[in-house]
């Protein structure tokens, strides 16, 4: 009988413990609709606190969302982030000035924390960096930092991760690091020089350019480094691959044929069927698909200074996008295929802008703090991130 009750008092306390450690992590659900209301509070301290506070809990489930490893994890986090949309939009329509004013503010915010980024290398340290920031210029942040240079930056299909080029180990090598700038990791190792890498879409591969047979061909790797494998074979250089979105093609830019210049191609994407798609007489080159598939923008030196154009996929139809007076290039379209990030010299420092794809509203993100014509103000290779989730995007995009 003694046994019996000291395993019933045992028993009733390790229940105990377990139901209030349960209670303890679980959070107290957050009355949205109240914070909404308490946006237009008399108290300054009690808006800010709700402002806070509806900021927190958005940033806390997209967080969550971008950890859940299933579609099942994920629905149940949606649908909290689909009512505090749900309410933010009410707040948006309310007739209290404060609190339209905030909630607009709040869902701003998120609808542009959910944006794509742009990568970018700048020299503004007095070393060649890589940066990212917001898709409005916004949030510009060093990513990489050694005492040797950083080029190249290009983003992975699913966002998570940057393909780079360094020379911190003496001569330039291919690597990866994540979006934050964690685990900077060397996937080439050879002496040779390795540049340019371009993920496939599955991102499985990376296609890059490299010496190492010498002079600059097309390889293509595991996304880890292994199976290195040669695409190109001439005794010409061929340089900057490119992806077509449905993974079939590269296009990449050489000095084949007798080229004093370089041209753009394209081939499959095992190296086969080589063909040529531009025939100038002075530079195209680093060509870049549209998401669509459907047309390739590059630069362009045929009128004297470099240009942004783009034609189509089979290399037809070139249409001039930008018309200054010093030079533009490195184009990279944005994941809904609606804008074009270029490097342009316009402002006499190179300086990265984005463009409508018609070549309208150029729109500059960085701005030189020192002298003209100082190499320490640069920026170039802009490159746009995926859009991992426009699922939750559209959840706060801007009423129309």
């Amino acid at each position: 009988m003694k046994r019996i009750l000291i395993g019933l008092v045992m028993f009733g306390i390790i229940m105990g413990l377990s139901g209030r450690s349960g209670a303890e992590d679980k959070k107290p659900d957050v009355d949205v609709k109240a914070l909404i209301h308490q946006l237009g509070a008399d108290d300054y301290q009690k808006r800010e606190s709700a402002d806070k506070e509806l900021t927190q809990l958005g940033d806390r489930l997209i967080e969550q969302y971008r950890q859940a490893k299933s579609d099942a994890e994920r629905r149940p986090i949606h649908s909290e982030l689909q009512k505090l949309s749900e309410a933010l939009r009410e707040g948006v329509q309310s007739k209290e000035p404060d609190i339209k004013m905030q909630a607009n503010k709040i869902r701003q915010y998120f609808y542009t924390s959910l944006q794509p980024k742009i990568v970018f290398m700048s020299y503004r340290g007095g070393n060649p960096e890589i940066y990212v920031m917001d898709s409005d210029g916004k949030n510009q942040t060093r990513l990489t930092k050694n005492k040797e240079g950083n080029y190249s930056p290009a983003w992975s299909p699913d966002g998570k991760k940057i393909a780079f080029m360094s020379e911190r180990d003496g001569n330039q090598q291919i690597y990866v690091m994540d979006a934050d700038g964690k685990n900077q990791t060397r996937l080439t190792g050879n002496k040779a020089t390795n540049e340019f890498p371009a993920w496939s879409p599955d991102g499985k591969k990376i296609a890059f350019a490299s010496t190492r047979d010498g002079h600059w061909q097309i390889y293509i790797m595991d996304s880890n480094g292994k199976n290195q494998t040669r695409l190109t074979e001439n005794k010409a250089s061929d340089r900057y691959p490119a992806w077509s979105p449905d993974g079939t093609k590269i296009a990449f830019d050489s000095k084949r044929d007798g080229n004093q210049w370089m041209q753009i191609y394209v081939m499959d994407a095992d190296g086969k069927n080589q063909t040529r798609l531009t025939e100038d007489k002075e530079d195209d080159s680093q060509p870049a698909w549209s998401p669509d598939g459907k047309r390739i923008a590059f630069q362009s030196k045929r009128d004297d200074i470099y240009h942004v154009y783009i034609m189509d996929k089979d290399g037809k139809n070139h249409t001039r996008l930008t018309e200054n007076k010093r030079d533009d290039m490195c184009p990279a379209w944005s994941p809904d295929g609606k804008r074009i990030a270029i490097a342009s010299q316009r402002d006499y420092n190179m300086q990265i802008y984005v463009m409508d794809v018609d070549g309208n509203n150029q729109i500059g993100l960085t701005k030189p703090n020192g002298s003209n014509f100082s190499p320490y103000e640069n920026n170039y290779s802009p490159a746009w991130s995926p859009i991992s989730f426009p699922e939750l995007t559209v959840l706060f995009a801007p009423e129309k």
